[in-house]
């Protein structure tokens, strides 16, 4: 399914089969030296063409990689049956432009008329009522355009003869049937900066030794481990710079061989799934079950990596053991209500995992007996611990205080079992005091 699915789009008036046999030269590696008197033909003339495209496509090929850039929005008509993909631009990878300029249709019940009988299809039992998915894909296409009369090589004599004079870079787009099962896809690029970040796997040789690569990497990630805290920042930072460098140095800037007779370095835009074709009584009709742009590869402008880089928002924290709120603690007549920052463990909330005492003038420090503390998290956000006191408190207090055991043998823990006042998941608790103060 090599045709131009959606449109015959291009930069001339004769049909597209007859102009798209057109190549722009791809040399960076030399540029025309004019001098005074020299004498141009074609050859210099693509030279010079070819070190600034040929430059622009390893610029773009190496620094940028494929994907999406901007655009090619695909969505999908249920009133006409029509796929529709929006302008956009887009880099293959060779560095090649992929720009469409003016949104592209394709009724789906015309173009299964046409299709219907492709191999890909060949399972299909039932042509008048099919279901199956499909990918829409965009690949590069020169066109050649503008005629012109020109004079005609030797061997045609002197006769005239009619010649482009513009090589127009175009994108095919079609709709392609979606492997099943999917292939693997390549293996992504700096691989040893991917294990670094964590996302990617050791390689290993057929005879499942790590390659070696891989092996330095993962011993020198284990010596760090096995230094002094204090020294590991530094040693990773270290670390870090050698691990970027020897991820670049894989990287081959040769561009991937390709043949220009086939669409191996399309890109796929959507993929449509559940795509149902079906000849009803009132004529041909088709749905979509749902549009996937996911697998589409994206690339972000250098503005929006920036943002991303600078703005990260702040990592979530840490699991740690509960605490009271601010301004959580209250007293109501006999009870005093512990609101605290995480759901608790029902089983630990015991009278013995909190204290409570009052500072009057006349006595000091006056203990209070608690019953048996009770536990509503009705509100998930605000769990909260109520603790009865054999005592209404002073009206004359000064102060009291709370204590929250969150160490020792029984200590009051979090629904994640974490004891209260544990800054991280594997420390011990601490003992909590909230003060409130009275008239």
């Amino acid at each position: 399914m090599k045709s131009v699915d959606i449109g015959d789009f291009g930069c001339g008036a004769l049909p597209a089969m007859e102009r798209c046999d057109a190549e722009l030269p791809d040399s960076p590696e030399c540029a025309s030296n004019y001098h005074f008197g020299m004498l141009l033909g074609v050859e210099d003339f693509r030279a010079e063409q070819g070190f600034h495209v040929g430059r622009l496509r390893r610029h773009q090929r190496l620094l940028h990689g494929s994907g999406v850039v901007a655009g090619y929005p695909v969505t999908f008509n249920a009133d006409n049956f029509e796929v529709r993909v929006g302008p956009g631009y887009a880099i293959d990878a060779l560095g090649r432009d992929l720009i469409l300029d003016l949104a592209q249709c394709v009724s789906l019940p015309r173009w299964w008329l046409v299709h219907r009988e492709d191999d890909a299809f060949h399972d299909i039992v039932n042509p008048d009522n099919a279901t199956f998915n499909i990918d829409v894909v965009a690949c590069y296409a020169n066109c050649l355009g503008s005629p012109v009369p020109a004079i005609a090589e030797p061997c045609a004599g002197d006769a005239a003869d009619v010649a482009y004079s513009r090589i127009c870079e175009i994108v095919k787009l079609s709709l392609v049937r979606t492997p099943d099962p999917l292939p693997d896809p390549p293996a992504p690029p700096f691989h040893l900066l991917r294990m670094w970040l964590g996302l990617a796997e050791p390689r290993t040789k057929a005879d499942g030794s790590v390659v070696e690569s891989d092996q330095w990497l993962l011993n020198r990630l284990d010596a760090i481990e096995a230094m002094p805290f204090a020294g590991q920042v530094a040693a990773r930072a270290e670390l870090e710079r050698e691990v970027f460098a020897r991820a670049v140095a894989e990287q081959s800037p040769e561009a991937p061989a390709h043949d220009s007779d086939n669409d191996e370095f399309c890109l796929t835009l959507a993929r449509l799934n559940d795509v149902h074709v079906q000849l009803a009584p009132s004529g041909w009709t088709a749905t979509v079950g749902a549009i996937e742009l996911g697998v589409r590869e994206s690339l972000l402008p250098t503005s929006m990596l920036q943002t991303l880089a600078l703005e990260e928002p702040p990592p979530a924290p840490a699991a740690s053991g509960p605490v009271v709120i601010p301004g959580g603690a209250t007293i109501n007549g006999t009870q005093i209500d512990l609101v605290f920052s995480q759901k608790l463990a029902p089983s630990s909330i015991k009278a013995a995992a909190f204290a409570v005492s009052e500072f009057v003038d006349a006595d000091g420090w006056k203990p209070f007996t608690l019953g048996t503390p009770t536990y509503d998290e009705s509100d998930p956000a605000k769990p909260t611990v109520h603790l009865g006191l054999d005592r209404a408190p002073d009206p004359a207090r000064k102060l009291v205080r709370v204590t929250v055991i969150g160490s020792g043998s029984a200590p009051l823990l979090g629904a994640n079992l974490i004891p209260a006042g544990a800054v991280h998941p594997n420390d011990e608790g601490r003992t909590l005091t909230i003060s409130i103060h009275g008239s």
